[in-house]
């Protein structure tokens, strides 16, 4: 049992003595995998590929919509894929076999689908990194990453190679930028001020990053003066890309979800119920005024009208709509 929480390098006076989990733990265990790519087969999906350096993810998002994925092991409580993260091992040899045929067909490899590629457990397993190390062995691969943890800013001599030598992109994903909310919402990943930082310095060390507002959760983040501010702050780190997706819920997470919404929010439970009911996504006016607004704020704001980001990781089935 391993208390998760040392600070990415350079980010502690920002953290303080804040660890990412502060009450419980997390268990860890091995599981083999024979290689970290995974072929992604969906037409709607515009990634070809997706590698997961863990199954569960100790950032503990209400909201997470991979829960479902423990199911394939035989967990059925949805709370366990916060609680028990199994780390891949073993795959090292028959990934490094198969990714030069991945490259050379210039198929997108998408970073962080189902895991967050640098929570607590990367730190030591590293399993991201070798990951990294192989794809910067090459030339013209095609890698997008998406992420909430600081620890990412340990390889940026790795992206930045990556990044000379590829067609790279990062997103960190923030909902808010208000800090009590969003530990409500994302317990255990860092802060806002840690998540922006990290946009910063990515920009700074010249890659191209942006912002995850994934996903956008209908009545709690998606007023304009939060969304503004939000905007706001990212453009204040030198970012000028995002990608946006609405709450998209499925079975386990819609039951975990709704019986979070009934102890914080206890207002919108029965909208969301009535919403939701026998549905994952929504339809309505909602994706058109909450689509109008962000426009707007982007262009406020100095942000990329359209760009790969988006286009290459926003799940279409999240763009729903609130009634």
């Amino acid at each position: 049992m391993i208390k998760p929480g040392v600070p990415a390098p350079n980010l502690a006076p920002l953290m303080g003595t804040q660890t990412v989990r502060e009450q419980g733990v997390v268990s860890y265990r091995e599981i083999r995998a024979r290689s970290l790519l995974n072929r992604c087969d969906s037409p709607r999906m515009p990634f070809t590929w997706t590698v997961n350096p863990y199954r569960g993810c100790a950032m503990g998002c209400r909201y997470c919509y991979a829960a479902y994925t423990h199911e394939f092991l035989g967990i059925d409580v949805p709370e366990q894929f916060h609680s028990l993260v199994y780390v891949k091992t073993g795959a090292d040899e028959e990934t490094a076999r198969r990714l030069p045929a991945v490259i050379r067909k210039g198929e997108l490899i998408a970073l962080g689908t189902a895991t967050d590629p640098y929570q607590p457990a990367e730190g030591e397993a590293r399993v991201t990194r070798r990951f990294l190390e192989m794809v910067a062995g090459h030339r013209d691969a095609r890698l997008g990453i998406v992420t909430k943890g600081a620890l990412i800013l340990r390889d940026l001599d790795v992206l930045q190679t990556i990044h000379r030598r590829s067609s790279l992109w990062v997103r960190v994903s923030l909902v808010s930028p208000h800090a009590d909310l969003v530990r409500r919402l994302d317990p255990w990943a860092p802060p806002p001020a840690v998540r922006i930082e990290v946009l910063k310095r990515l920009h700074e060390a010249g890659i191209d990053a942006g912002l995850g507002l994934a996903p956008v959760l209908p009545a709690i983040t998606d007023d304009e003066p939060s969304l503004d501010r939000l905007l706001g702050e990212v453009a204040g780190a030198g970012v000028r890309r995002m990608f946006m997706n609405v709450l998209f819920l499925r079975s386990p997470t819609k039951e975990k979800y709704l019986r979070w919404l009934a102890q914080e929010f206890p207002r919108y439970l029965e909208a969301y119920e009535r919403a939701y009911a026998g549905r994952v996504y929504l339809r309505g006016p909602y994706r058109e005024r909450l689509g109008e607004m962000v426009r707007r704020l982007k262009r406020k704001h100095g942000f990329i009208d359209e760009e790969r980001g988006e286009r290459a990781l926003a799940l279409p089935e999240q763009l729903g709509l609130w009634p």
